[in-house]
């Protein structure tokens, strides 16, 4: 769906400049008591610093969930505003195709005129939209350090988590289990027991601690290194391994946003931006990607982020989705596939 540009919700952008403008003020504070630190005591200037760090780490958390909303909107802009720019640069491309067609005799001055003024009024419509969106895509910059800010999904983790990941996919490596150390350790052959009873110059010293007492509680993994000679605890660990590795195969999700270009007139100029929130697309306006072209339903399709990538997912019934020519029910979007909504033909890439 086409982002109005005149209705854009800029309250998160309001709310982040006030809190900026605290943010910036108290940076300078700090850096302004760095070169008088040696014109007050230690206390006083720890005791004033703690302050401003902590209300700037409160400004911080006050922001974060701003930054999230804003981020969504600014997302779409900039893909509003690469739509834009793709469909000035090819008004502007028809324009210089027609002054060359009318030097090589095509059509008449007269022609030419009428061309040209179709053309122009393209190019000033969208002008106009790639101006408005740039002036926006600044005040959403100017409301935040860097663009990292916006373009980061900070709140990617909850929608993982709406989408199913299991739990604890991200995590800390185990470490070795005690008894995979142990096991081993216990099946080698008990120390001799002169071991126990060491004998100098014909007179017995003070028994050691047997090795074999020491290894009786469970030992952690980095607690003891095993000896050389004993290679069964070298085979069982990378079983260990191994076999976590195939109870969890897909513990870490890797997340990769994708974008559907236009390839034809019916497809539009907007570049839709793909990522973990499902998109609709058909010729309803409520649609988040709006077609309006001879077959194509009110609610055509849809496109969501699965553990397996992107899949497209026909809605209408019609057999009227298609990757690469081929009529598809359900399929998993690979790079630089084709994908056809009635009429409506796209260039699916990963970003």
């Amino acid at each position: 769906m086409s982002l109005d540009l005149e209705q854009i919700d800029l309250s998160a952008v309001e709310a982040l400049a006030t809190i900026k403008s605290e943010q910036d003020e108290l940076e300078l504070r700090l850096k302004a008591m760095a070169a008088r630190r040696d014109q007050v005591s230690a206390e006083v200037f720890a005791r004033v610093h703690g302050d401003y760090r902590k209300r700037l780490d409160e400004l911080a958390a006050d922001a974060a969930p701003l930054k999230i909303r804003a981020g969504d909107t600014y997302r779409a802009l900039k893909a509003e505003l690469g739509g834009f720019e793709a469909a000035f640069e090819a008004a502007r491309l028809d324009r210089e195709e027609v002054e060359f067609r009318c030097s090589l005799g095509e059509f008449d001055e007269s022609e030419l005129q009428t061309r040209v003024c179709a053309v122009d009024e393209r190019i000033g419509a969208h002008g106009k939209a790639r101006e408005l969106a740039l002036s926006l895509r600044e005040r959403f910059l100017s409301v935040v350090s860097s663009e990292s800010e916006l373009e980061s999904h900070e709140d990617d983790t909850a929608r993982m988590a709406a989408m199913g990941s299991p739990p604890g996919s991200v995590r800390e490596p185990e470490p070795i289990s005690a008894t995979v150390v142990a096991a081993p350790i216990k099946s080698r052959p008990e120390p001799a027991e002169s071991s126990h009873t060491v004998v100098s110059n014909g007179a017995p010293l003070p028994a050691p601690v047997s090795s074999a007492t020491t290894i009786t509680p469970p030992v952690p993994a980095l607690a003891a290194t095993p000896p050389a000679a004993d290679s069964t605890i070298a085979q069982q660990a990378p079983k260990a391994a191994s076999s976590r590795s195939s109870r969890n195969p897909d513990a870490t999700v890797v997340f990769r946003q994708g974008r559907l270009e236009p390839r034809n007139a019916e497809a539009g100029s907007v570049v839709q931006t793909l990522g973990l929130k499902p998109v609709s697309i058909g010729s309803d306006a409520g649609c988040d990607l709006q077609l309006i072209a001879p077959g194509v339903a009110k609610r055509n399709a849809e496109i969501s982020m699965t553990r397996a990538g992107f899949s497209v997912r026909d809605h209408s019934g019609a057999s009227s989705v298609r990757v690469n020519g081929e009529v598809v029910q359900e399929r998993v979007l690979s790079e630089g596939d084709t994908l056809s909504i009635g009429p409506a033909q796209f260039n699916f890439r990963l970003l």
